[in-house]
């Protein structure tokens, strides 16, 4: 808790220290460039054209350097594209201009963990959760880089939370369900499957397909609701 704490502390005064850029600075992002955002994000979103969504989102930092919304985006289209010490570099920045924004120190722990800086990514998704509050799809990223942390009880909290503020919806029951099944719970995996599919929320096709979730098909609970 101590070395947590003094980490966080000292990005904090880092961030201070270099002059942390105006949050607002998308606010001011030109006409023209906030069109090239918005095409930008569509393109990442939809899978359409990562090099489109690169291509236009650097039009918008060559002008607007510290608009975090669109570092953000970079970042997490970088790491698409394998480049992940640039997607650090962006995240960062993401940090640095909006340093109270949940999901830029979800992005840079994603980005750190996937350049191999397990330290920092648990960092930041501790930055992350302590920025959050009832947004169901945030809680199911942040279950995911847990879980792929290797911190499963954490994992399972977050994704808990997520079944607890969206019960209607399916992502939060996919993520508690893996959770449980890396910490062999199988039973309680199979239960959070069953009370789904019992309420129309899940797909049985997606559980057989998917490569966690399908060595619960046989389980007796299940059977009969995926067949």
């Amino acid at each position: 808790m101590i070395a947590r704490t003094f980490v966080l502390g000292l990005l904090a005064l880092l961030f201070a220290l270099t002059g942390a850029p105006d949050s607002s600075a998308q606010d001011r992002r030109p006409p023209r460039l906030d069109i090239e955002f918005h095409r930008a994000e569509r393109a990442w979103r939809s899978g359409a054209s990562v090099l489109e969504a690169k291509i236009r989102v650097d039009r918008v930092l060559d002008e607007v350097p510290a608009d975090a919304e669109a570092r953000k985006l970079r970042a997490q289209i970088l790491m698409s594209m394998d480049r992940p010490e640039e997607a650090l570099a962006d995240a960062r920045k993401a940090v640095q201009a909006r340093p109270q924004d949940g999901e830029a120190y979800l992005v840079l722990s994603e980005a750190a963990r996937m350049n191999g800086d397990t330290y920092l990514a648990i960092e930041a998704l501790d930055a992350a959760a302590e920025r959050v509050l009832a947004d169901a799809d945030f809680h199911v990223r942040l279950s995911w880089n847990a879980l792929l942390l290797g911190q499963l009880d954490r994992a399972e909290a977050f994704a808990r939370i997520a079944l607890a503020l969206a019960p209607s919806r399916a992502p939060a029951y996919y993520q508690l369900a893996r959770v449980f099944v890396q910490k062999n719970q199988l039973d309680d995996a199979a239960a959070v499957l069953s009370r789904g599919l019992r309420g129309d929320v899940l797909d049985p096709t997606t559980i057989r397909n998917d490569s966690t979730l399908s060595r619960l098909a046989g389980h007796e609970s299940l059977v009969d609701l995926i067949r």
